[in-house]
């Protein structure tokens, strides 16, 4: 197993379980434990995660760069990707929210449509695409989070009016709502939302049940929530959940 494939593997467990030993890596992964101690020091210096005694657990998501956190559930942010821009309807207008699985949402997108975005990650992948009318909301460059913030990009969002905003999560939690770790970014959030007639909400069960210092919005301001697996509880009656099955297919 190459070391890149392994380093997946391995945080995928962590993904999984939030702390895992040595001893169990190992057998999981077919590798010695000498192995995993030296993929478990060399991920601990990109900041994935904190080696523990006989173990390791996995970073505070909120804390990181963008690009650590898409080394991250990258295969299962790829499945949400696809399971939401297969449902998206026909020639419709977007607001397309940064992040890593917004990422993977415009890397399935198939148009025509239009797309509003503050992310520049997404507007390369879409600004080659003949069938995408792409608006790019920009502003202050947020190099950490790859994205465009502060009033210039909200006062872009602020000037169109789309069918739906699909949102990515910083925190999703049942009481709390959705909660963001940067106020510029929470602040775009919810101009794409007033822009809005329906609004979505796509994350992994990483973000469940916990929360972030800005607030964006109840859970009942959602239509549709994409997740990769079902939403413990707390979910309000309006809320519809697509999860993913066991084989990265959307499930109801």
């Amino acid at each position: 197993m190459l070391p890149a494939t392994r380093h997946r593997a391995l945080l995928q467990h962590l993904a999984e379980r939030g702390q895992v030993g040595i001893l169990e890596l190992a057998a999981a992964l077919g590798v010695s434990d000498d192995t995993v101690r030296r993929d478990l020091k060399h991920l601990e210096a990109q900041g994935l995660l904190t080696r523990s005694h006989g173990g390791a657990v996995l970073a505070d998501l909120h804390a990181l760069p963008r690009a650590a956190r898409d080394a991250v559930l990258p295969e299962t942010k790829e499945a949400l990707g696809r399971a939401v821009a297969a449902a998206i309807p026909p020639d419709a207008a977007l607001m397309l929210d940064a992040g890593s699985t917004l990422l993977a949402v415009a890397r399935a997108l198939r148009g025509p449509h239009r797309v509003v975005t503050h992310s520049l990650d997404i507007a390369q992948v879409l600004g080659n695409r003949p069938e995408i009318a792409l608006v790019l909301a920009g502003g202050e460059w947020d190099a950490r989070q790859r994205l465009f913030r502060g009033p210039a990009t909200v006062d872009t969002v602020r000037r169109y009016r789309v069918d739906l905003a699909i949102l990515g999560a910083c925190a999703v939690h049942p009481r709390h709502g959705l909660t963001a770790s940067e106020a510029g970014d929470a602040e775009v959030k919810r101009a794409m939302l007033a822009c809005s007639d329906a609004h979505w909400l796509a994350t992994d069960h990483l973000k469940f049940g916990t929360l972030a210092p800005h607030a964006v919005a109840p859970l009942d301001d959602f239509t549709r929530l994409f997740c990769d697996r079902p939403f413990a509880s707390g979910l309000p009656a309006g809320l519809t959940q697509t999860a993913l099955d066991t084989a990265g297919e959307p499930t109801r």
